[in-house]
């Protein structure tokens, strides 16, 4: 069992303590064109200042037709690297180690970006609809993929997180329900998982063995079952860390939680994956109080916890939490502020008004 506060690795990355920002998108934070503001630079600085163990930079797109918002951070080209250069550059000068989280929106990219969205196979819900890729869609996506990563590399971060889940381009691969699919990338479990194996075998060759590759993945593709089935894929596969969520929909992996267990059934998810796989695993989603991290971090069922609307209400939990301080907890707003503005965010403007 490791401590909140002591270090521990990732592949050969040390990392100072179980604490991480998931990639939390910050909506209308980059310019117009997907660039690096100096909004994005400051609020990830703000958040590395406090010591927190790990940043993971929100979903940042690999395609311009991939994006899940015309507002989305990108890194589709070269010209992406010197702005993201900064963020990577204000956490390492704050001692915290950076991840980025490489995105492609699939079916679920936005009208404006995608006028004709893809996905594994032909699909509509009534919700979302996309059509089949073809072999050349899919090799240019990893392709994609595998430059992204490079930029990132290139732009100074520890790793990438692939991402994997919430309904996105990948877990519309994995996700039975969406993959009707009758060839090398549909039909099976191998196959369904077939195109994230290959992103990372291209990733891993083009950005070396020293590289973090992680990937974001639900516990509910399709069922519980399945997806630690498909955890123990990518652990062999090579993969350095797991951040487990949600995957395709909002499906529950699991009917009833232990009746001490503190954190909601995705929580439990992660926890569930982590008894079965070697390599680290972080847990997300509603961790928002030290009684649950320290619970998840100190009882050894989870490698890391991951504090986003947490982090995003008090830029300053962790700092807080270490010197037992008082915390602004997150209100739960309904919708949440930060998809808007996180200047919008309550207990943000109580936090500049105490300034």
């Amino acid at each position: 069992m490791t401590g909140i506060f002591e270090p521990r690795y990732i592949r050969k990355i040390k990392i100072e303590n179980g604490l991480a920002l998931p990639p939390m998108v910050a909506f209308g934070f980059a310019d117009e064109n997907g660039m690096v503001s100096d909004r994005n630079v400051e609020h990830y600085s703000k958040i590395a200042q406090n010591r927190i163990g790990l940043i993971i930079v929100e979903a940042t797109c690999i395609s311009p037709e991939g994006r899940l918002d015309s507002r989305q951070l990108g890194i589709w080209d070269d010209s992406f690297i010197d702005g993201l250069s900064r963020i990577s550059g204000a956490v390492h000068e704050a001692g915290s180690k950076v991840f980025i989280q490489l995105h492609h929106a699939g079916m679920k990219a936005k009208s404006d970006v995608a006028k004709e969205p893809f996905t594994s196979s032909n699909y509509d819900d009534g919700r979302m609809k996309g059509r089949e890729m073809t072999y050349e869609e899919i090799k240019i996506v990893k392709d994609q993929f595998r430059k992204a990563a490079l930029r990132a590399r290139q732009a100074g971060f520890d790793g990438v997180e692939i991402h994997g889940a919430h309904g996105y381009l990948l877990t519309q691969f994995f996700n039975s329900k969406v993959n009707k699919r009758t060839d090398l990338y549909g039909g099976t479990f191998e196959n369904r998982n077939r195109l994230a194996a290959e992103i990372y075998e291209d990733v891993r060759e083009a950005c070396g063995d020293d590289f973090v590759i992680g990937i974001r993945v639900g516990s509910n593709d399709d069922n519980l079952e399945d997806s630690i089935e498909r955890a123990r894929f990518f652990e062999k596969l090579g993969f350095d860390y797991l951040h487990v969520s949600t995957g395709f929909d909002g499906t529950r992996s699991v009917d009833e939680l232990p009746k001490d267990f503190p954190c909601n059934w995705i929580v439990y998810g992660g926890v569930k994956i982590k008894e079965n796989v070697g390599i680290p695993v972080i847990g997300v989603n509603m961790i928002k109080d030290e009684n649950q991290i320290g619970y998840l971090l100190n009882n050894g069922l989870l490698d890391f916890v991951a504090l986003g609307r947490a982090q995003l209400a008090d830029y300053n939990f962790v700092k807080h939490m270490r010197n037992k301080d008082k915390i602004l907890y997150c209100l739960e707003c309904k919708p949440c502020k930060w998809w808007t503005d996180g200047r919008e965010c309550p207990r943000q403007i109580q936090a500049a008004r105490q300034i």
